[in-house]
């Protein structure tokens, strides 16, 4: 989506640049990330944004939901990105209108899409806004499947994209079926519960969540849902979103990293993840033989204390570099181990989302051999030199 800007608002410098860095290559514009409260109250002021992704938990005084209640008048869409969800905090920021919740860890296809939403929604908004039928066009004009249910289950209304989700007209929809019909059994008699709590008590029941859903032709659907009550009724408003697609490609993507974490393993490079916090987080067999220590003893031990005074060498200060200016750095570098050998190893660093990647290279006997044809070229040179001094 072109030409869309983002205000990040986080308290989490590392979590806010791999969100920023992840916004920037789905083509979104990111022009400041603010981590004081205070501050993305005047930045939301001065940018503008289409669109704010805001932590609840914030340096400075105030919290996210305080920040939504002090720039409600802006009608910034926004989206809370938090750890926490419980029943409390939803309430709270029931009252401030967001236009989702996206929980940690969180997915970046889901995160594209819930800004897409967002960015659809409040575009759908303020076409409408000035028209009296405002409402019944945000519902027919989503690019959302939406329905309204009533409190006996039935679907009172229902848009153009649930008819292209459920295979069903609007004329076998509305007052006829029970959005129970399209619930695959296994999730039914969960949603039956979220239901009655969402009427007896709206806090106590998920505003999101996933679910089967069952079309026309009995083809399954995995969806992801977000529902609300409609003030004042008894009826909810539903949007459907089909992730049939997400669900396949995570699934493949899951097959592809054991295939990729399986390649790492048995490679004859030396491969390894560090943490910000310098921790070791994957090592392949081959790096196990160049630091001459096994994966159990380094997983999850710091570079600090696996080879003390580390910290103060050249390498140290490029591997810091990588990992605080997200640069990639190329050295060959001079390893000394603790019984006193060397080893002469090439590396190459590049920053990850986990921290930084090290891919190293045992080049010690090449060094060796350029050591050798070094020393015999310099005995050469001052034979000949001893030659032409005798000839003199």
């Amino acid at each position: 989506m072109v030409d869309v800007k983002i205000l990040l608002v986080g308290d989490d410098a590392l979590e806010a640049l791999n969100i920023k860095k992840t916004l920037e290559s789905f083509g979104y514009s990111v022009p400041y990330v603010v981590e004081i409260g205070e501050d993305a109250i005047s930045k939301a002021h001065e940018l503008m944004p289409d669109l704010i992704l805001m932590d609840l938990s914030l340096k400075g005084n105030i919290n996210g939901i305080e920040v939504a209640q002090a720039i409600k008048k802006l009608h910034i869409p926004f989206i809370y990105l938090t750890a926490d969800y419980d029943d409390v905090t939803v309430q709270k920021t029931l009252l401030t209108e967001p236009y989702g919740y996206l929980s940690k860890p969180y997915d970046s296809l889901e995160l594209k899409y819930a800004i897409e939403i967002a960015i659809s929604k409040n575009k759908i908004e303020n076409k409408f806004k000035d028209s009296k039928n405002y409402y019944k066009a945000i519902f027919e004009h989503t690019g959302t499947a939406t329905v309204i249910i009533g409190e006996d289950t039935i679907i009172s209304l229902a848009n153009p994209e649930f008819e292209k989700l459920s295979g069903y007209s609007r004329e076998e929809i509305e007052g006829k079926k029970s959005w129970t019909e399209f619930v695959d059994k296994e999730d039914l008699q969960t949603m039956k519960e979220y239901h009655q709590l969402r009427r007896a008590d709206p806090g106590s029941a998920p505003l999101v969540y996933d679910f089967r859903f069952i079309d026309m032709e009995g083809v399954v659907k995995n969806i992801h849902l977000d529902i609300g009550m409609i003030p004042g009724t008894k009826k909810s408003v539903a949007s459907l979103l089909d992730i049939t697609e997400l669900k396949k490609s995570q699934e493949a993507i899951a097959i592809s990293e054991e295939k990729f974490r399986s390649a790492l393993d048995n490679m004859m490079e030396g491969c390894q993840i560090i943490s910000p916090d310098w921790r070791y987080l994957y090592v392949n067999d081959a790096v196990t033989t160049h630091g001459r220590f096994s994966k159990e003893e380094l997983l999850g031990r710091t570079m600090m204390e696996m080879y003390p005074g580390i910290e103060d060498t050249e390498l140290f200060a490029v591997l810091q570099r990588c990992m605080e200016e997200r640069t990639s750095h190329h050295l060959d570098n001079k390893f000394v181990y603790p019984d006193g050998t060397v080893g002469w190893f090439e590396l190459s660093i590049h920053p990850v989302s986990e921290g930084i990647f090290i891919l190293s290279i045992d080049i010690t006997e090449r060094v060796k051999r350029q050591e050798e044809i070094q020393f015999k070229n310099d005995l050469l040179e001052e034979k000949i030199k001893n030659q032409l001094k005798k000839l003199d």
